[in-house]
């Protein structure tokens, strides 16, 4: 208990956190549905219980608020007769005007609202899988006295959100008349965009790393779901990976882990594609905000 509550990532919080997102694989085993598999789950439990991530536990109701809410907007939106894009377009300003009513920067709760989108989710289990493993995950705040390892401060919700909008609308734009509508939104990505928004004093090296990472565990999550007939193992081997790789990078980045698992829900013949897909959409996400937030706020920003 200790150990999760202590002020470095230790072996025992890693180990908490992937025994929760294993359980969730497993429980997608046992009930022989992929949509149990919910990877933004795998970035909320790492983020919260191993790097205790300020902005999401300082409203710990809120991490099972707020993902369950837009989980149901996202899955009633798939229903409607509408193109892909056109859904995309509604779910993305009903979550955002979701965040911006609670004045929330937890950014998860946008990739629970794109998944049934993402993924044409139509099992009710989707949403109870949602329902049961935030509730968990905040259950484990409380149980755990989990607190954030910097000194908390208030947040300051600023709104950023047309700057979203507008880039998630040229880049379903160019999905769309590219002929690969189906890369419009890869939700982890945009979770790291809309972070990335709400902090203009990150520099340019870290996002340039935080592209790689994305790239490398998009690609890693492709070759494992492809090569392991194992989706136990599979998960163990790209929790891992990730883990690794954020240490030698020297990077927190919990996003990572969603985008690790994202390949075992996708379809097959999406994934040769899907790493080239999460390089190009980290490129144009990641430098548009960049060279936005240089010419909004150019102060904070240093290279």
């Amino acid at each position: 208990m200790n150990s999760i509550l202590g002020n470095k990532e230790s072996f025992l919080s890693y180990s908490v956190a992937f025994a929760f997102i294993l359980v969730m694989i497993l429980s997608a085993i046992l009930f022989k549905d992929k949509e149990i598999i919910l990877p933004e789950i795998a970035a909320l439990s790492v983020g919260i219980i191993t790097f205790r991530e300020n902005k999401w536990i300082q409203r710990p109701f809120h991490i099972f608020l707020l993902p369950t809410i837009t989980a149901i907007l996202g899955f009633g939106i798939n229903f409607l007769p509408l193109l892909i894009s056109v859904k995309l377009i509604l779910i993305l300003v009903a979550m955002l005007v979701t965040l911006r009513v609670f004045k929330s920067q937890l950014a998860p709760a946008l990739a629970t609202g794109l998944l049934p989108i993402v993924t044409n989710a139509h099992s009710f289990l989707f949403l109870i899988a949602i329902i049961i493993f935030v509730f968990l995950l905040y259950l484990s705040i409380k149980f755990f006295r989990i607190k954030s390892t910097e000194n908390s401060v208030p947040i300051i919700y600023v709104s950023h959100n047309r700057w979203l909008i507008g880039l998630c609308i040229c880049w379903f734009l160019m999905c769309y008349f590219s002929g690969y509508i189906y890369f419009s939104a890869i939700p982890p990505v945009i979770v790291i965009s809309f972070e990335s928004l709400n902090n203009p004093a990150l520099k340019l090296h870290i996002r340039l790393k935080r592209i790689l990472i994305m790239f490398m565990a998009s690609l890693v999550g492709c070759l494992t779901i492809k090569y392991i007939d194992n989706l136990l193992i599979t998960g163990i081997i790209d929790l891992i990976f990730v883990a690794i790789l954020l240490k030698l990078i020297d990077l927190r980045l919990p996003p990572a882990f969603a985008m690790v698992i994202l390949p075992m829900i996708l379809p097959e013949e999406s994934l040769t594609y899907l790493p080239f897909a999460t390089l190009l959409m980290s490129i144009f996400f990641m430098l548009s905000i960049y060279y936005i937030q240089r010419k909004m706020y150019p102060k904070p920003i240093d290279f």
